[in-house]
């Protein structure tokens, strides 16, 4: 056969053919990667979306390319004549020679791999069965790869130019936004309305928006260019070394009382705001000011009204002294009588000041014109000179007098103290209300005997009841503890008996539960039962004893470890919800000749105040007893707020406590001092600020010699 012939040529007519070869693979590489065939043109201007892929439609010069390329492969082959090249790409076919009658005996073909994805092939062919150099399929890979690549640029360029368009779209909306956002903050800047600007530190104003110039009286549209320094638009230029001081400290100013002048010379008093701001690189102080003249008119006034009706009482105080001299004068004969009233005045004047209770009398305005209290005086607000307030008193009744002519009695609370006030009309010739008298009377120590009736009562009626339900727990109790023991008794003797039933089977189970694990626990559970029905019966035990009603008498031998013990379990529910307790009680501790429920209390008191005193989420409460020859001690420390040495120096003193509003009286530390002084002993006081508290109780365990 022909080709068969043609392979056998010599050695070194096939090195020529080789070379002919590579240089034709250069021409190939020229022609596939000039701009001419592929460069993606016509793409601007374009208003549909660039596909993916390459539409042939719309690029005869692609298709030419794709054509040429095989027929630049035939030319390249060793058997042109019998050789037939195509390109297979998207499912179209290109070539540049019809497809051989007889088909193709020998086959060499190149993935095209465009963007990861096989998009078709280049498949060359000879119609008899020669064999493909290497050259040949070297030849073929790289024409292969090099329409890969080509066709992979052209579309990603083609995609880049459609992101850029949608770019640039996106950009030029971006910039309307803000454009429009721009025009919003002008608008707002300008049309505020309060004045707002923005100036350089030498005093040029860069920016300031209508209120500012309409409050000095310049053109609202910014026309004349102002500068605070040679406009003089501060009352006081000093004043702009003090604001940029306060800025330099601390980077803004507010509040700050100023005075500003308008062109025509007139005083603007203003409340401004100053901070630094950077514009365009350059450090800028921005101000805004809010215009006081009303109040500072009303703070005249005020001041005016003031001076006027102090003139007013001076100017009546003086009449009544003329007409006084002038009726000495003209009724020589009414002395004798204006003696007697004289002395009747004194009288009453000695009486008037010889009530304990404040007595004032009091104008519409609420100024104090007389009081039997040489600390009142006779001038001042009634409300600041009687009861130390800044403003008038809450629920007030002297309007309601002053209107209604009646006189009225009201109760009212100031700070930690009550009073009784009570409010009669004094009228004038016109028998209209000219001046109050108002009678304040403190019942502070009323009120707390008042509250510690009702809390003795509440006590005695609590007693009874701890009393009956203590009754009603134990009776179950004793009956649950009773069955409990026959139960611990009998599982002794039942669990042998199970024991070797289990040995047996293997899968016995009691209570649904495996007989190692019912084996394991149930003992266990029994012994809690009996343990939780123990601890019933002393808390029952502790209510009885709290709750029972004694005579006082200091003849019991009491251990304290024991009613410590008891006022632990009493007050549980209240101490642990603030307070982890840890207690440690010396052993063997002897006893001493006391009252025990009487000293419950005094434990039960200063227990519940450790729980109170812990603010934070979680504290803890250390109990502990000790002795020596001479006295029992137990101490009890929290650590809570603690306390100062002011309220350390009162915490003893009758009705004088820290929880007046939470409900406290002020006598459980006063009882429990008389308590523990009742026993011939004594009790200390540690305690710091934020660091807490620490009682001592010390008990002398002979008291008969003391």
């Amino acid at each position: 056969m022909k080709g068969t012939t043609t392979v056998r040529k010599s050695q070194s007519a096939l090195r020529k053919r080789t070379q002919e070869l590579n240089s034709l693979y250069d021409v190939l590489q020229e022609l596939l990667t000039s701009s001419g065939s592929w460069r993606a043109r016509d793409i601007q201007g374009r208003q549909a979306e660039t596909p993916r892929r390459i539409g042939f439609d719309t690029r005869p010069d692609i298709v030419e390319g794709l054509r040429q390329t095989t027929a630049h492969l035939i030319q390249g082959m060793q058997f042109p004549d019998i050789a037939f090249a195509a390109v297979f790409l998207d499912g179209r076919e290109f070539s540049a020679r019809e497809r051989p009658a007889g088909g193709a005996t020998a086959t060499i073909s190149s993935d095209l791999v465009i963007r990861d994805e096989k998009r078709g092939n280049i498949e060359v062919s000879y119609s008899e069965d020669v064999p493909f150099l290497e050259e040949e399929r070297r030849l073929v890979d790289a024409v292969a790869l090099t329409i890969s690549k080509k066709i992979e640029r052209y579309e990603m360029s083609a995609e880049l130019e459609r992101y850029a368009e949608k770019l640039e779209e996106l950009v030029d909306e971006k910039t309307r936004e803000i454009e429009a956002s721009k025009k919003r903050y002008e608008d707002l800047f300008y049309e505020a309305p309060a004045p707002l600007l923005i100036s350089r530190l030498n005093g040029d104003i860069i920016k300031a928006n209508r209120a500012f110039y309409r409050l000095l009286g310049y053109p609202e549209d910014g026309s004349v260019h102002l500068n605070f320094v040679r406009d003089k638009l501060y009352q006081d230029p000093a004043i702009r070394q003090t604001i940029f001081k306060k800025l330099e400290e601390k980077g803004e100013v507010e509040g700050f009382e100023v005075t500003l002048m308008t062109r025509e010379g007139e005083q603007i008093p203003v409340i401004a705001s100053y901070i630094f701001m950077d514009l365009f690189g350059e450090r800028c102080i921005e101000s805004v000011y809010k215009d006081i003249r009303v109040r500072k008119e009303l703070e005249r006034k005020l001041i005016e009204q003031n001076e006027n009706l102090e003139r007013n009482v001076f100017e009546r105080t003086l009449d009544l002294e003329n007409q006084k001299n002038l009726l000495i004068r003209k009724n020589q004969e009414l002395m004798t009588l204006a003696e007697k009233l004289r002395q009747s005045k004194t009288r009453v004047q000695v009486l008037f000041e010889a009530i304990t209770d404040t007595v004032a009398v009091i104008d519409k305005d609420f100024n104090v014109i007389q009081s039997n209290q040489k600390a009142i005086g006779n001038r001042g607000r009634c409300y600041k000179k009687v009861f130390g307030l800044e403003e008038q008193c809450e629920g007030c009744m002297a309007d309601q007098v002053f209107e209604n002519k009646i006189s009225a009695t009201h109760e009212k609370v100031i700070g930690d103290e009550y009073y009784l006030v009570s409010t009669y009309p004094v009228l004038d010739a016109k028998g209209n209300v000219d001046q109050i008298l108002e009678i304040s009377r403190m019942i502070t120590k009323e009120k707390n005997m008042e509250r510690q009736l009702l809390q003795a009562d509440k006590l005695a009626s609590l007693g009874q009841l701890v009393s009956g339900i203590a009754h009603e727990i134990n009776n179950p109790n004793t009956f649950i503890r009773g069955n409990i023991h026959i139960i611990q008794e009998a599982m002794k003797d039942i669990f042998p008996i199970l024991d070797k039933h289990a040995k047996t089977h293997a899968e016995f189970k009691i209570a649904r539960l495996n007989y190692d694990i019912f084996r394991k626990h149930i003992p266990v559970l029994i012994d809690d039962m009996v343990e939780g029905s123990n601890r019933i019966k002393g808390i029952v035990e502790g209510l009885r004893k709290f709750a029972r009603r004694d005579e006082g008498l200091l003849n019991e031998t009491v251990n304290i470890n024991v009613i410590t013990e008891a006022c632990l379990r009493l007050a549980d529910n209240q101490v642990r919800r603030t307070a982890d307790v840890k207690v440690n009680l010396a052993p063997d501790l002897p006893t001493i000749v006391g009252n025990s429920q009487k000293l419950q209390q005094v434990i039960v008191n200063i227990l519940i105040n450790a729980s109170q005193s812990i603010e934070k989420s979680r504290g803890t409460i250390y109990v502990t007893s000790s002795f020596d020859n001479k006295e029992v001690v137990l101490q009890i420390k929290d650590d809570g707020k603690g306390m100062d040495d002011k309220t350390l120096s009162q915490i003893f003193d009758p009705f004088f406590t820290t929880k007046r509003h939470h409900g406290g009286t002020g006598l459980g530390l006063s009882i429990a001092y008389g308590i523990v002084k009742e026993h011939k002993g004594t009790i200390d006081v540690e305690s710091r600020v934020g660091m807490g508290t620490t009682f001592s109780i010390h008990i002398p365990r002979n008291q008969e010699g003391q």
